[in-house]
C-alpha cells in the first residue's frame, strides 16, 4: 500500500516498486514468476525492505503477503482481555470452534437450515481440507485462518463473484452474512424476549451449529471479535467485515443453539441405540418402541414405529439388551423426539 510501480527492471520478469518513508526512498523488486532462478532471494529482499519501512516483523509481512491469495478469518479475544499464550487444551479446543464455526457456514452455502447433524458434503469438506490455521506468532488467545479463493484474473462480467463465485469464495461471503445476521438477532431476541429472531435468520446461514461455535468462542475469550478480510487476489463486493461478541452474549447464543436443534427436524440421521422399551410385549409387538441413543452429547430417547420386516430384529436388541444401527428423519413431536421412516435397521455386535 502507497508504494509507486516504477515499471519492469529490464528484460527480467519482474516489476520495481518505490516509497518515499522516512526521509528516504525505499525500492522493492517483485517478480513475476516463481520460476526465475533468483525468485527466493529477490522475496526475501522485499519482505526484509517492507518489514524495515512498516516497523514489523519479517514473519509478519511474510504471513500477510502470503494471506493475499486467501480470504483472512481473525478470531480474538474481545478487547484482548485473554493474554499469554492459550495452553494446549484452550488451543485445541480454540481450534475445534473455529473448525465448526466454518463448517456450519460451508454447509449453509447449500442448504440454510437450523441445525446440521450428520456427514458433511464433498465439497464442505474439501473445503475444509484446505482452510489452513497461520503458524503461531500470536501474543494472546487469538487464531488466524487462511481460506484460498482462486484468482480473478481476465474474468468476464457474467461470470464475476456477483453471479457465482467459488465456493471458498461463497463460504466465507455466508460466514459473514451469518454472523451479521447472528448480531442483530441477539439483539433483537433480548429487546423482544423471544428466540424467534434467531429462526427468522435461519436463511442468513444462522444455524444452531453456528451460534454454539460463537457462544463457545465468547465463553472461553471472555468475548470473541471476529474479522474477516477479503483476499487481494479476489477483490470482494463487500468491505472487510468486523463482528463482536460480548461475554453477555453466550447465554443467548447457547438457548438459541437449543431453540434451533428443537425447532428444525432431522433427515437421513445415522442412529446407534438401545431398545428400551416395547409399546407391547414380544409376542403382540406391533412395532412401536422407545430407544436410548446419545445425540447432541446427551442420552435422548426417542420413539419409533418399525416396519413389520424388522420386527424380529428390534425384539432381539431388546431382549438381548444389544445396540442396533439405522437411519431415520427425527422430528419434534410434543415434548419428545419421534424418528420416522426408519431404515438400514441392523443389530450391532
Amino acid at each position: 500500500h502507497g508504494w509507486n510501480e516504477q515499471g519492469p527492471w529490464g528484460k527480467r520478469p519482474a516489476t520495481i516498486y518505490t516509497k518515499d518513508h522516512g526521509g528516504r526512498s525505499w525500492e522493492v523488486l517483485v517478480p513475476l514468476r516463481d520460476t526465475v532462478d533468483d525468485y527466493a532471494e529477490s522475496v526475501a529482499e522485499s519482505v526484509a525492505v517492507l518489514a524495515a519501512v512498516e516497523d514489523r516483523s519479517q514473519l509478519e509481512v511474510f504471513h500477510d503477503l502470503v494471506g493475499v491469495g486467501s480470504d483472512v478469518i481473525r478470531v480474538c479475544s474481545a478487547n484482548g482481555v485473554r493474554k499469554g499464550f492459550p495452553a494446549l487444551r484452550q488451543s485445541a479446543d480454540m481450534l475445534d470452534d473455529a473448525y465448526n464455526l466454518l463448517a456450519s457456514a460451508a454447509r449453509a452455502v447449500e442448504k440454510p437450515q437450523a441445525a446440521y447433524r450428520g456427514k458433511m458434503s464433498a465439497d464442505v469438506v474439501e473445503y475444509l481440507d484446505n482452510v489452513w490455521p497461520l503458524p503461531g506468532y500470536h501474543e494472546s488467545f487469538a487464531l488466524t485462518l487462511h481460506s484460498p479463493v482462486p484468482a480473478e484474473i481476465g474474468m468476464q462480467r457474467d461470470l464475476g463473484d456477483d453471479f457465482y463465485s467459488p465456493f471458498s469464495r461463497r463460504a466465507t461471503y455466508r460466514l459473514a452474512e451469518a454472523l451479521q445476521h447472528t448480531n442483530t438477532a441477539i439483539a433483537d431476541a433480548i429487546a423482544t424476549q423471544s428466540l424467534d429472531p434467531f429462526e427468522d435468520a435461519v436463511s442468513h446461514g444462522v444455524s444452531a451449529n453456528l451460534c454454539d461455535s460463537v457462544s463457545e468462542l465468547a465463553k472461553k475469550g471472555r468475548g470473541t471479535k471476529i474479522d474477516l478480510v477479503w483476499a487481494g487476489i479476489r477483490p470482494a463486493n463487500t468491505p472487510d467485515s468486523h463482528f463482536l461478541f460480548s461475554e453477555n452474549s453466550v447465554d443467548v447464543l447457547a438457548e438459541a443453539a437449543k431453540f434451533l436443534r428443537h425447532s428444525e427436524p432431522s433427515f437421513d440421521e445415522q442412529v446407534t441405540a438401545q431398545v428400551v422399551q416395547l409399546e407391547r410385549g414380544p409376542s403382540e409387538f406391533d412395532g412401536r418402541a422407545v430407544i436410548l441413543a446419545v445425540r447432541d452429547d446427551r442420552l435422548i430417547r426417542i420413539r419409533v414405529e418399525f416396519d413389520q420386516s424388522v420386527y424380529s430384529t428390534v425384539i432381539q436388541a431388546f431382549e438381548e439388551q444389544k445396540h442396533i444401527s439405522l437411519d431415520g428423519d427425527i422430528h419434534t413431536s410434543g415434548n419428545g423426539l419421534e424418528l420416522r421412516n426408519p431404515r438400514h435397521v441392523c443389530l450391532i455386535g
